[in-house]
């Protein structure tokens, strides 16, 4: 029960410090807001990570642990390879409307990745396990004859980039276009693709 408690209260932290850096930026993020908007206090915070960086470095998992779907989860096993890519269009969707903040957190990782080295190898890192599940569909796909034979390290690439359209979505939201819709169509347009 107790790291559960510990779990709860550093996800608090993590969510409330994901939305600031979104709002204010890394370099205008002071700790005291995290605390203000966690409600933690600065004991607490500086339990779990002893510097600003140190609790942005973490982030980066967080961000991938709870936003962005898992091929493992329960939803997903029973699947075909193309069925996989429309359920994790329709996580993303669903995140996009309770979270949009969520994917301006991408564009903070990306900028402080272009100064520090270590957010650009822990972002290298989790792009990396983004391309390996997209790889691991698709591979799956090819096995299963779902899929026809391709380069399967492109076709990952495509589908990850064309997924990071949303954030268009999150900073213009004036559009003739959904993110909804635009996810959807996205990825049909990739599975028709693949198809055989």
């Amino acid at each position: 029960m107790l790291n559960k408690t510990k779990d709860l209260k550093k996800n608090k932290i993590l969510d409330a410090a994901l939305q600031i850096f979104v709002k204010k930026g890394y370099a205008d993020t002071r700790m005291d807001d995290i605390v203000k908007d966690s409600g933690v206090s600065k004991g607490a915070i500086y339990h779990y990570y002893s510097s600003k960086k140190d609790l942005f470095l973490d982030l980066i998992n967080f961000w991938e642990e709870f936003y962005f779907p898992n091929i493992l989860d329960k939803k997903y096993r029973n699947k075909k390879a193309a069925g996989k890519l429309r359920e994790i269009a329709k996580d993303i969707i669903l995140t996009f409307k309770d979270k949009k903040y969520v994917f301006l957190a991408e564009l903070e990782i990306w900028s402080l990745a272009n100064q520090d080295e270590a957010v650009r190898s822990k972002t290298k890192k989790l792009y990396t396990n983004l391309i390996r599940l997209f790889s691991s569909i698709i591979s799956d796909g090819i096995e299963n004859k779902e899929f026809k034979k391709i380069n399967v390290n492109i076709a990952a690439l495509s589908i990850m980039t064309s997924l990071q359209g949303v954030i268009w979505f999150s900073i213009f939201e004036e559009s003739k276009l959904s993110a909804e819709e635009y996810l959807t169509e996205v990825m049909e347009f990739i599975i028709i693709g693949l198809k055989k």
